[in-house]
């Protein structure tokens, strides 16, 4: 049997993307999973692809891990599954060798599929093809990728993970897309499941697939009260640990409900009790670890604001940062925080056109330092309001924190204490 100490030691695992030891919500995005790999268990196609994106450290790969295991379990060997990432493959054909794999009989049609695209063909067990012809026939490797995936799709019904997919090349993103809507509606047992940060809709947007957005579509964005109490409590009761609520409110407000935050505070709190071999988690004890967990918490907000600066958007950060300070960081219309970028822009001397509002949003989406949710609408009950939160409440802190006033940062620090005690 595992000793306490030795699991409380290895419980949590901030920024490598494992598993949590418990994965707290995303219950719309386990169900949607599941249920596809329910119709590949009776020799059906996934009614749809799996879309998922949202701002790095809310648990993309983990969550996809979690699903992968999972699915193995409950299927053995049933099934298949391939989990890849687009630095793995560079063109159609490394993909389509991923695809083949060490299978002899599938490498052999993969090659008369796709004898049309390579010269001075070299084939291993894993598969080696050369250079792709300059003048490729679009619509005849969908057919053939279609094809080939029916080919592994008899074997076994087929799940083909991409993760980091907003790095996809928007060419070999067509003819997946593409061969994915096929072989599907020819009911071929085939599940494609695309994640990456929110770039991932753009990138789809140049795969010139008009019909990508029809997949089903998961934003992943933080954890709510709830789940981010889970989070941390039900892994340290595993270990017989208690936590008491004052102490877990006081995690998820350091954390902001952002999962990677709560497993830096989880790794801290472990070690903290692995070496005064206590078995609850107070005040007292957040009071030993908060230097250790706010450094490493830090090191995040540093990465972004260099990004940030990179990208010439400190400003315009700065200026947003305000607008939902001012708001108690609750959801403003995606209008009004347009208000707020044109007048940013306006006063940085910049353009202030739409596409220039829009390509800005665009680009602090993508670093996760806004996000966009629906919103209840008071006015009209049925029509949810688009708005957009902060992606991270303390990172726009830390913005912030470089470039106004101490007076201005003292009174903004003075509130937030007050809304933590209150």
């Amino acid at each position: 049997m595992t000793k306490p100490d030795i699991k409380l030691k290895n419980l949590f695992h901030p920024g490598d993307g494992r598993i949590p030891p418990y994965l707290a919500g995303r219950t719309q995005e386990k169900k949607n999973f599941q249920d596809s790999v329910d119709l590949l268990m009776q020799k059906s196609p996934a009614n749809q692809n799996m879309i998922i994106y949202g701002p790095r450290g809310n648990g993309k790969t983990a969550l996809l891990r979690y699903l992968q295991e999972l699915t193995l379990k409950a299927g053995r060997d049933e099934l298949e599954i391939l989990w890849a990432t687009p630095s793995e493959f560079k063109d159609i054909v490394q993909l389509v060798g991923l695809i083949a794999g060490n299978n002899q009989n599938l490498i052999k049609k993969a090659l008369n599929l796709f004898e049309h695209m390579f010269d001075n063909l070299a084939v291993s067990a894993n598969i080696s093809m050369a250079s792709i012809q300059a003048n490729l026939n679009r619509p005849k490797n969908i057919l053939a990728f279609k094809d080939l995936l029916w080919e592994k799709a008899k074997r076994k019904p087929f799940i083909l993970i991409i993760d980091e997919a907003h790095t996809l090349n928007p060419d070999i993103g067509h003819v997946l897309l593409n061969a994915s809507q096929n072989v599907r509606a020819e009911q071929c047992p085939f599940f494609l499941v695309l994640a990456g940060t929110p770039n991932l809709e753009t990138t789809l947007s140049q795969a010139s697939a008009s019909f990508w957005d029809k997949s089903s579509t998961f934003p992943l964005g933080r954890l709510s009260e709830k789940d981010s109490h889970k989070a941390l409590s039900i892994p340290l009761e595993s270990c017989q640990v208690a936590c008491t609520e004052e102490a877990s409110m006081e995690v998820m407000y350091r954390a902001q409900h952002y999962p990677y935050f709560i497993q830096i505070w989880g790794s801290c709190i472990a070690n903290q009790l692995i070496k005064t071999d206590s078995r609850e988690v107070t005040l007292e004890t957040l009071s030993k670890v908060e230097d250790e967990a706010i450094t490493k918490c830090s090191n995040i907000y540093i990465h972004r604001y260099d990004e940030l600066n990179k990208m010439g958007l400190v400003p315009l950060a700065t200026d947003i940062g305000g607008t939902f300070e001012e708001n108690d960081n609750l959801p403003i219309p995606i209008h009004e925080l347009e208000d707020t970028v044109r007048i940013s822009l306006q006063k940085q001397g910049e353009p202030t056109t739409h596409e220039a509002i829009q390509e800005n949003m665009r680009k602090l989406i993508h670093v996760g330092y806004i996000w966009r949710i629906s919103a209840p609408n008071e006015m009209v009950k049925e029509v949810p309001l688009l708005c957009y939160e902060p992606g991270i409440p303390s990172l726009m802190k830390f913005v912030r924190g470089q470039r106004i006033p101490k007076a201005e940062m003292d009174v903004i620090l003075e509130r937030s204490q007050n809304q933590a005690k209150g």
